[in-house]
């Protein structure tokens, strides 16, 4: 993973607020060029339309690219002094331009952005040791109606293939989540790359009838009688996916207690 990866995961640029920052727009890219360190170093920022980000960084005074920067055998005070000091360079262009998501696929965002907007219910990360899988919770009942993972695609795939399309999200939440460079993403195979999920509560014999379907498995890590498996990789509709979404927090919701008799 590179530095700017490193920096910019799960980010997506605010355009307008590039151009305010300083950036200039050329093409479907949009270039910046800054100091840091005292002025000893510069760096070319590159953001490209899709959000990704490049830079090549120089030392001033030797006029060439400070190649020990990306040199992970070099570990002076001095090198991992200039890091640290690209790294708080490039968090200020995060601060001031860029919008953090909670997951990595856009799928993934734009349901918990809905379903925020449709039930009010923030999404809980309640998970130390998987800090990135999001909790949906009936505030009522405080019960979970559906959790957002990212874990290798051959975990699933036993039932079918994720879609032609999944595969590209799947490809850019590896590079996220894997820590790998893009030479590296290139050459894996499509059973080693990660996708995101999300785990609703369902009637059991609607389940039978889902999982024929492409996007469907049974459950992962939780009951394959009560819940089931989505991948937001784009094989299943959003509106789909917020419909069993919506049934699932019904089905988790307190149900009113019978006047006794």
């Amino acid at each position: 993973m590179t530095i700017e990866e490193e920096i910019f995961a799960r980010s997506i640029p605010d355009f307008v607020k590039l151009v305010k920052f300083g950036f200039v727009k050329n093409g479907s890219k949009y270039s910046f060029f800054g100091k840091f360190l005292n002025g000893d170093f510069s760096a070319d920022v590159v953001v490209t339309s899709g959000g990704d980000v490049t830079a090549s960084v120089f030392d001033v005074q030797a006029g060439e690219r400070y190649l020990p920067l990306r040199a992970k055998s070099r570990q002076s005070a001095f090198v991992n002094e200039v890091r640290e000091s690209y790294r708080v360079f490039l968090r200020e262009i995060k601060n001031a331009c860029f919008v953090v998501q909670p997951f990595l696929t856009d799928q993934a965002n734009r349901i918990a952005r809905e379903a925020e907007a449709l039930f009010g219910d923030k999404i809980d990360f309640p998970f130390s040791t998987a800090p990135d899988y999001g909790v949906f919770r009936n505030p009522e009942s405080r019960k979970w109606y559906g959790i957002i993972m990212n874990i290798p695609k051959n975990k699933i795939e036993k039932q079918g293939r994720v879609s032609k399309r999944g595969a590209k999200e799947s490809a850019r939440a590896i590079s996220a989540k894997k820590s790998v460079d893009k030479r590296q993403d290139a050459s894996l195979s499509a059973d080693d790359a990660i996708v995101e999920i999300i785990n609703v509560k369902i009637d059991p014999e609607k389940s039978i009838e889902l999982k024929k379907r492409r996007g469907f498995y049974d459950a992962y890590h939780m009951s394959k009688k009560n819940w089931i498996t989505i991948a937001l990789d784009g094989s299943v509709s959003d509106s789909l996916v917020i419909d069993l979404l919506k049934k699932s927090r019904a089905l988790v919701s307190p149900r009113p207690c019978r006047a006794r008799s």
